[in-house]
């Protein structure tokens, strides 16, 4: 009952931030019909298709204004109602601001490092059983990026005496090549030759093409799973994931009731010194792209966090 209550007040939180946007660019009369189009089409395809990827994509644009740059751009659009010769100094003063601190790298590797820390503490307690009742199924990657990694713990899995365990990777939505345009490379075939050239034997792998997202990744992978008699009570997983992303796809499986071991085979995380070095270096005060590229994903994964609450794919923590 509390989750449930929690989750109205924050899709009336957005709804409210969102109209408060939308209504500095468009008069209310026309607001009126198109939030209302807007918020009726969403609702539908997120309850008739929660694995859609339009959803996301709709998402990911209304949840623009709470990103660095797209609050910048926001302001500064504000700050120009009244025309270029009446500019509204204090938007443009926030947007400032706001440029200023996402894109300095002190603030970057503070931001991470917070991030990380909450995403770890925010990963499900499940239960844990005795190494002599649970077997470790599957290797789950979910970004081809960390294919050399999972390569790794299949064989540690391997040496330890599971040999029938399986690497399960997403291709993170790549389909086949178009037949008709010479000199592509095949993303299917590429995933599978880099992790046979990693040591994984070809009948090892199982790939997962349909997921574009880490939830409807976990769709696919729980599918795999059934085929092969995945048992949810004994049955355990591996799951290779950015550490930012880490805590996320942990509870999103354990939702969908697969118990996962947690890897973070990839360094997603910016960091800048340690110590008493850190305000040595002066750099570490200049603004610069790869900061701002770094803020935007951890406000990113935080909104994603708070998404997917809203749409229940994340197990509550205990």
């Amino acid at each position: 009952m509390f989750e449930l209550l929690t989750r109205i007040l924050l899709w009336l939180l957005i709804g409210t931030i969102l109209w408060y946007v939308f209504s500095q660019f468009i008069p209310r009369n026309y607001l009126t019909w198109l939030g209302g189009i807007l918020i009726f089409v969403f609702v539908i395809l997120a309850f008739l298709d929660p694995a859609n990827g339009t959803v996301s994509s709709v998402w990911g644009l209304l949840s623009l204004p709470l990103k660095p740059l797209g609050l910048a751009i926001f302001l500064l659009l504000i700050s120009l109602k009244d025309g270029t010769k009446k500019v509204a100094g204090n938007q443009v003063l926030a947007a400032l601001l706001v440029l200023l601190f996402s894109s300095t790298p002190i603030v970057a590797d503070w931001m991470t490092s917070q991030a990380i820390r909450t995403t770890m503490s925010a990963i499900p307690v499940q239960q844990t059983l005795a190494p002599s009742a649970q077997t470790t199924r599957a290797i789950v990657v979910l970004d081809p990026q960390l294919l050399n990694g999972a390569a790794r713990l299949y064989q540690d899995q391997v040496a330890q005496g599971n040999p029938d365990i399986v690497v399960i990777a997403s291709t993170g939505g790549q389909g086949n090549v178009d037949p008709t345009v010479p000199g592509q490379i095949d993303p299917l075939q590429a995933i599978q030759s880099a992790l046979i050239e990693a040591g994984v034997p070809a009948d090892r792998i199982l790939l997962e093409t349909l997921g574009v997202d880490i939830y409807s990744s976990v769709v696919e992978v729980d599918r795999l799973l059934q085929t092969r008699g995945f048992r949810e009570e004994v049955d355990t997983v591996i799951v290779v994931a950015p550490t930012l992303n880490l805590g996320r796809a942990v509870s999103t499986l354990a939702n969908a009731g697969i118990r996962a071991t947690p890897e973070a085979a990839g360094r997603s995380v910016f960091q800048i010194g340690n110590g008493d070095r850190l305000l040595a270096n002066i750099g570490y005060l200049v603004p610069n792209v790869e900061a701002l590229r770094v803020t935007t994903a951890v406000v990113d994964e935080y909104l994603t966090s708070v998404y997917y609450f809203l749409r229940g794919w994340l197990i509550a923590p205990r």
